[in-house]
């Protein structure tokens, strides 16, 4: 296998576990579902976080609110350096449509095929610094925070979630420059951002 796959081959297996999480089955509580992909790090919670508000599960009503829970909690695991994903039962308790989840991969699967040339391992001594790992978990804790207040404004959550997804991608396939990308892309999230305030 050529080293540029393997990160994308991450990607797709992550792709993978979510749609046979969600096989037969017509909810999936949150818990379960990032429990499960937790064991694998935090970057592929991250990137299925984010793919939520980017695909049509993120217009469902409360969503942003919950992935921007969810990202609150991440970001504060990673800046105490934890590998453990302890999730408050409230949070746990809350239920999808597997309906919903599949279609969302289904979306997605196309995209992870494009991605595949560019994932690659790559500049891994940046995803594997304690320094870096705590300045992307303050990102994350921020994200959270922002989207849980401004959320309810339409696009904001879409616009908010590049960044994430980028970070998570790099984690997930220890692509320190995707991870880079998804540090710049913070400044024209933002400027964006002031541009679409109402």
């Amino acid at each position: 296998m050529s080293q540029p796959s393997q990160g994308a081959d991450h990607l797709a297996s992550l792709i993978n576990r979510l749609e046979q999480l969600s096989d037969g089955q017509d909810s999936l509580s949150l818990g379960d579902l990032l429990t499960a992909l937790g064991a694998r790090g935090f970057g592929p919670l991250l990137v299925t976080l984010a793919t939520f508000l980017i695909l049509p599960i993120g217009m469902v009503p409360g969503m942003p609110g919950i992935v921007a829970g969810f990202f609150i909690v991440i970001g504060a695991h990673m800046l105490m350096r934890r590998t453990h994903l302890w999730l408050p039962s409230r949070l746990q308790r809350i239920n999808i449509s597997g309906k919903l989840i599949r279609g969302s991969v289904d979306k997605a699967r196309p995209v992870a095929k494009r991605l595949r040339p560019l994932l690659a391992p790559r500049l891994v001594g940046i995803v594997e610094s304690p320094l870096i790992i705590r300045l992307i978990g303050l990102i994350v804790l921020g994200t959270g925070t922002v989207v849980l207040i401004i959320g309810f404004i339409p696009g904001f959550p879409f616009v908010m979630s590049f960044h994430i997804l980028l970070l998570g991608l790099g984690l997930t396939g220890r692509d320190g420059l995707i991870t880079l990308f998804g540090m710049v892309a913070i400044l024209p999230e933002v400027i964006l951002m002031f541009w679409l305030w109402p």
